[in-house]
């Protein structure tokens, strides 16, 4: 006798299944800081981005160019990497601003993060008036006199410190691979007359160039 019923899917056509699309992408809308008070933070930012900057090439200059800290150098190195971080933060307003332009001629619901469409126009525009009022205040702070010389000072600091931690790092590895040695006390005057001489002596600018070593070091 033949059965009216349909006979259930096989097992194999249930395996193959397409799993069921996912849900568009619907972030939860999250409350935006005051703008002066994101533009405050976007400025911390900036500063230490700066400086850091700064910081790095002063030890590029102490250590592989054997050049002395000097506030007239310091002050240029200063300006540079704050024109380039306003350059950055003109180029991220361009960016939101084109990102706008197109997102207004897009309906719909994103369909990932950076899906944008018409509905997320003005929080492109306050990006763009953010990133472009970081760029003002940066390139306002290269004629601020007090600022550069603030931010030079930090970087120098800084980059003193690191260079003392590895000098005292260096020293704490020399000294524990010879500390156990029979003849330590008998080499501890030779040891120290190197460490003098030749080690200390090494960080100081232009120490190389008199000793007519053409590298520096």
């Amino acid at each position: 006798m033949t059965s009216n019923v349909s006979p259930g899917r096989s097992w194999l056509s249930r395996l193959l299944r397409r799993p069921p699309a996912p849900a568009p992408y619907r972030p939860d809308p999250q409350p935006l800081a005051p703008f002066e008070q994101a533009l405050e933070e976007g400025l911390l930012i900036a500063r230490h981005g700066v400086t850091l900057a700064v910081r790095n090439r002063l030890i590029v200059r102490a250590l592989r160019e054997n050049e002395a800290f000097d506030d007239t150098v310091a002050a240029r190195i200063v300006d540079e990497e704050l024109r380039r971080a306003a350059e950055e933060q003109r180029a991220n307003a361009h960016g939101a601003e084109s990102l706008k332009a197109v997102a207004g001629r897009s309906a719909g619901i994103a369909d990932h993060a950076h899906d944008y469409h018409r509905v997320d126009t003005g929080t492109l525009e306050r990006r763009h008036l953010l990133y472009a009022a970081l760029a003002d205040s940066l390139e306002s702070s290269r004629h601020d006199d007090a600022f550069v010389a603030a931010v030079a000072e930090q970087a120098r600091t800084d980059a003193w410190n690191d260079i003392g931690d590895n000098v005292v790092s260096r020293l704490r590895t020399r000294m524990s691979s010879v500390a156990d040695e029979p003849d330590y006390e008998l080499n501890r005057p030779e040891r120290l007359r190197q460490l003098l001489e030749e080690d200390l002596a090494s960080l100081l600018p232009g120490v190389g160039r008199e000793s007519g070593d053409p590298s520096g070091g």
